[in-house]
């Protein structure tokens, strides 16, 4: 392939020698998500085998494309436990980005392409399927999985307001029984605390039943360690402690990042679930942060049922797959 001076360019680059520069850009993002940060991919790439690639988009950098291949796969990086996978571009610039991966994709005839939790409301996928395709690609894309947010504006009050007359009736009965001859506490940990919060969060897991029970393994929990000590240094880690009658009875694991809390993953004391201290705790977490001055509570990957009776919006995540006939 013989590129024109206009084309967009993948220039591979040291992870390291981008770092100012690729922060700037996540910042600069139509809408900021943490998991494309230098911070969180450092870590994330930590725990993957894979051959990790990066690569700025024209010099000086006009974006960075991570991506992990194994021996017949490319992939962005970060790897299953990336909950939002792109390209990373400021505003305006998303499909000169995208323009560089597809060129990328098709000079080094990748033998299969798997790109995964990529938002549906971005171009990147339909821009690489289309270079792709063109290259005689088979290319397949399909809704992958919903990632729901909550918009936060105003007071907690008139966000409760906002909800449906049952979703409001709820709530509100369930922060009412668990608060009911209890004494009920909620508040982010200090930097002094969040170490013996984070292991009472593993502790929690462990705790739980079922499927919940088994997900903190040792290398899970490495990697929640490692990330947790990669984004408190910036100030992006909250821990979301549920203190009742003394005991810490939940907390969420979840980022700061550019006006939005992320909620990564929660744990409970599976002794008080008939108290709903689950979504009891997300309505204290979505409290502090319209105080902080965030406008999204975003949860994330996962249709789960509470998501919606806190007034989340779904949000899809899609997948492409191309094979090289």
């Amino acid at each position: 392939m013989i590129l024109t001076s206009t084309d967009p360019v993948c220039i591979p680059r040291d992870p390291r020698s981008l770092g100012r520069e690729w922060s700037e850009l996540a910042r600069r993002r139509a809408r900021p998500v943490v998991f494309l940060t230098p911070e969180w991919l450092a870590v994330a790439r930590a725990h993957d085998p894979r051959e990790q690639l990066t690569f700025a988009v024209g010099d000086p950098a006009v974006g960075v494309i991570a991506l992990a291949r194994d021996a017949a796969i490319i992939s962005f990086a970060g790897g299953e436990l990336t909950d939002e996978q792109d390209v990373l571009a400021p505003a305006g610039r998303e499909r000169q980005a995208a323009d560089a991966l597809g060129s990328w994709l098709v000079a080094n005839a990748a033998p299969r392409v798997l790109l995964e939790y990529v938002p549906e409301d971005v171009p990147t996928l339909a821009v690489v399927a289309g270079a792709l395709e063109r290259a005689g690609y088979r290319v397949r894309t399909e809704r992958l999985v919903t990632a729901p947010r909550v918009a936060l504006a105003g007071d907690f009050e008139g966000l409760v307001q906002g909800l449906t007359k049952k979703e409001r009736h709820e709530l509100r009965r369930k922060i009412r029984r668990l608060e009911t001859g209890r004494t009920v506490t909620f508040r982010f940990a200090t930097a002094a605390e969040q170490a013996a919060v984070l292991d009472r969060f593993v502790a929690l897991h462990r705790l739980s039943h079922g499927e919940k029970g088994t997900f903190m393994t040792a290398e899970r929990e490495r990697f929640f360690r490692d990330v947790a000590d990669a984004l408190a240094a910036p100030g992006w880690l909250r821990l979301g402690v549920l203190r009742v009658d003394g005991e810490d009875a939940a907390v969420l694991y979840a980022f700061a990042y550019e006006g939005t809390l992320a909620l990564y993953n929660a744990a409970y004391d599976p002794a008080l679930s008939a108290l709903s201290v689950g979504i009891v705790c997300h309505a204290y977490a979505i409290r502090e942060a319209i105080a902080e001055g965030l406008h999204t509570y975003d949860l994330l990957r996962g249709n789960e049922p509470y998501k919606y009776d806190l007034g989340a919006e779904d949000h899809w995540l899609v997948r492409l797959e191309a094979t090289r006939p």
